[in-house]
Formats: structure tokens, sequence, C-alpha cells
């Protein structure tokens, strides 16, 4: 008879480790103005795409991606905020891959597009 599987108790050490390794994979994605894929993450950490996306709930509280979809809208207010980068250039520059990729993840995280927030914002 199998063992039963007992839920794995990650602590806030791991929390900073895959924090830390998030930031650092998306400072590479922003760096190479390259999409930033839950795979190539896990790839990067030595494990397995749906091993890292069955453990980071755990860890970071969301999902993965959620967790980098956030990191990255965060940095493009920060970038539409600070720059006058348009929006294909923000897009490439956090990591989104494509234009509508990046409009689509920002009206659903604030409602509205990316030039309407700039300018409210301004």
């Amino acid at each position: 008879m199998p063992m039963p599987r007992h839920p794995r108790t990650f602590t806030h050490g791991h929390r900073q480790r895959l924090e830390r390794a998030v930031a650092h994979y998306l400072r590479d994605c922003y760096r190479n103005a390259s999409a930033a894929r839950v795979s190539e993450f896990a790839a990067s950490l030595d494990l397995t795409a749906p091993y890292l996306s069955r453990i980071a709930p755990d860890i970071l509280g969301m999902p993965l991606r959620d967790f980098l979809r956030q990191k990255q809208i965060a940095y493009a207010v920060r970038l539409l905020q600070t720059t006058p980068l348009r929006s294909k250039q923000i897009a490439l520059r956090c990591g989104f891959g494509t234009v509508s990729t990046f409009h689509r993840w920002f009206r659903s995280a604030f409602a509205t597009t990316p030039g309407a927030f700039r300018e409210v914002m301004k």
C-alpha cells in the first residue's frame, strides 16, 4: 500500500529564495527583451515546470504564472510613470513577448489600457 502524501511545509526562507530567483530571471528577460515563461524559469532552477508550478502556490501564495505577471506589471507601471517609452517598447522590456499580451494583462490588472493609465498618471 502506498504511503499517503503529506504536504511539504515551506519556510519563509523558501519564499525568499524563490522570490530572488524570480527577480533574477525577470531581470534577464528584461535585459534580453524576451518573454517570461514558467518552463524557462523552471529549467533555470533545474526543475520541471509542472513540479515548480505545483509547489509555487505553497511558497508564494499564488500560482507562479500570476506571480511572474504581477512583477512584470509592476515594472511596466514604473516605466509608464517614469519614461516616455511606447507600449511596444514597454511590452518587450518587461518580458511580455507581444504588445497584445501586455495590453491583455494590463487591462485585467487595471481595467484600462496602458496609454489611458499613463494619461491619468500625468
